[in-house]
């Protein structure tokens, strides 16, 4: 009878499910992002401060997910997240799984990196809700394996709770104090449009280099404002991302050179490490030389400048071209953002420039 009451209890145990905040953790949980002493509260990118500096839309934008992270180590067969957002699900050229999803990837005992389907066990209501089952550790169940959560690209998460079944661990990981790799850029660099969150090129790169990678990608915002190069000095970088040319064709394209001029003294004020300018990743000019035209106008300006700065002595300036990032017409949605495919490419020829920055 004693047996059967504890095995009673054992059971009644793992159908029970622990919720563990991460925000109620520590200011160190939340990943992929700088100033984490001052976001303790939020799934924020920019610090309280920055509002009434930067541009109002800089600021919403902010207050957006993208490319943040939750790390934690389980044994957990199955792991469950529910959280709630601020805006709009989706949009009519990104799904919901990329605007307002989540996206959960596991490192094994042996390094291993596993992605971990959700499959059809989602629900995006009031309160949204993802479960990931069924969970195989295939090198012991008893050492469990590290988990990456992914945020929302395009929402603001404002409340979020990670659960097990209450007989397992659920430990969080802290932030490692390894220099990032920082991202300056558009709606490209936020994530658009990626059909899951794992699929954001930043992401990637972030989780096949190893490296931290802070996003600080806005859409139709990157403008190359001396305001966002000010917060940008104060990170202590390993490598500056400069991906705002989709932002600045057109009628900013006459704005790039002396932006930029300004934009780098600012960060050599304060910073050594490499910078890389990044063309646009354009590959809709297969029908369109207007398109060719915007877009060869801004990179020649971009240019200019970068040859400017190493006239003037700048050192550690690298440069990825639109030729380089290798774009093909099913690398996009509708013509200004990749879609996986293009991330993927994306991604790829980041990695290969990073590699010869850092061989």
């Amino acid at each position: 009878m004693s047996f059967l009451i504890s095995l009673c209890c054992l059971l009644t145990l793992a159908a029970q499910t622990k919720w563990m905040n991460p925000l109620e953790q520590g200011e160190n949980i939340v990943h992929g992002r700088w100033w984490n002493s001052e976001l303790r509260d939020n799934y924020h990118r920019l610090p309280p401060r920055a509002e009434g500096k930067v541009r109002d839309a800089v600021w919403r934008l902010s207050r957006q997910s993208a490319g943040l992270s939750i790390c934690f180590h389980t044994n957990a067969p199955s792991i469950k997240v529910r959280y709630r957002v601020k805006g709009g699900l989706n949009m009519f050229h990104m799904p919901t799984t990329g605007v307002s999803g989540v996206d959960l990837y596991a490192t094994d005992a042996d390094g291993r990196l596993r992605w971990c389907a959700s499959k059809f066990n989602l629900s995006f209501k009031d309160t949204i809700n993802y479960e990931f089952k069924d969970l195989t550790y295939f090198t012991g169940e008893d050492r469990g394996y590290d988990f990456e959560l992914f945020l929302p690209l395009y929402n603001e998460v404002t409340w979020m709770e990670i659960g097990v079944p209450q007989d397992r661990e659920l430990r969080f990981l802290p932030v490692t104090d390894e220099k990032p790799i920082v991202v300056y850029g558009t709606s490209i660099a936020q994530g658009a449009c990626a059909s899951r969150t794992g699929m954001a090129w930043t992401n990637i790169v972030h989780r096949e280099s190893a490296y931290p990678v802070i996003n600080l990608g806005f859409s139709g915002n990157g403008q190359l404002e001396e305001e966002m190069f000010g917060f940008l000095s104060e990170i202590d970088a390993k490598l500056f991302v400069i991906d705002c040319l989709p932002n600045m064709a057109t009628e900013r394209t006459e704005l790039i050179y002396d932006r930029l001029l300004r934009g780098i003294a600012i960060l050599r004020q304060k910073s050594k490490a490499p910078i890389l300018f990044v063309e646009h990743d354009y590959a809709n000019g297969s029908s369109s030389q207007q398109n060719i035209d915007w877009y060869t106008g801004s990179a020649k300006e971009q240019q200019r400048a970068y040859k400017t700065l190493q006239q003037q002595g700048v050192k550690d300036l690298y440069y990825l071209s639109h030729d380089e990032l290798g774009f093909t017409q099913d690398s996009m949605v509708e013509g200004l953002h990749p879609n996986d495919l293009g991330m993927r490419q994306y991604a790829d020829a980041y990695l290969r420039k990073i590699h010869e920055i850092f061989p």
